[in-house]
């Protein structure tokens, strides 16, 4: 079951959903709207956040990072999509999946198929929660508490 933008508010106000950093402006009809924040080119080795002016080459794999720090129950777990005013313009983020009980910062993996400008501040990805049939295992994987822009890591069993 998809959440109305009422029925996240109702989790919120009773403590259910955290999103430190959400503005009223950014409830949808269902969903929440995040801002990006920061943004960088993928696997390299300069960690410095891209000026705007400087904007998504075509061609290029950035990771970005929303505003907003997130707080799920285990009974609630959330899509993340790109606003289609992005996707537009010639921008993709693969399908995510935040998991019930996870917290922390979301880094976003972003395609760019034309030059963007990057739109700091601007929402940016929209996030879609879903009530699971029953609590889960509340998620406690490597990118559990992650702040800012996290590459990816490998996993612990190799």
């Amino acid at each position: 079951m998809i959440l109305s933008g009422r029925d996240i508010e109702l989790y919120i106000n009773a403590g259910k959903i955290k999103i430190i950093g959400v503005q009223p402006k950014q409830f949808q009809q269902n969903g929440v709207d995040l801002i990006l924040e920061s943004v960088r080119l993928g696997g390299d080795s300069d960690k410095s956040q891209i000026p705007a002016h400087e904007g998504f080459q075509s061609g290029l794999f950035y990771l970005g990072c929303t505003r907003e720090w997130i707080e799920l129950p285990d009974d609630l777990m959330a899509f993340v999509e790109l606003r289609s005013t992005w996707a537009r313009r010639g921008l993709m983020i693969p399908p995510t999946v935040v998991d019930a009980g996870f917290k922390g910062d979301l880094t976003l993996e972003i395609a760019a198929f034309n030059y963007v400008p990057i739109p700091y501040g601007e929402r940016f990805a929209h996030l879609i929660f879903a009530k699971t049939t029953g609590p889960c295992v509340p998620y406690a994987g490597k990118y559990l508490n992650q702040v800012g822009i996290t590459e990816a890591r490998p996993d612990e069993t190799q």
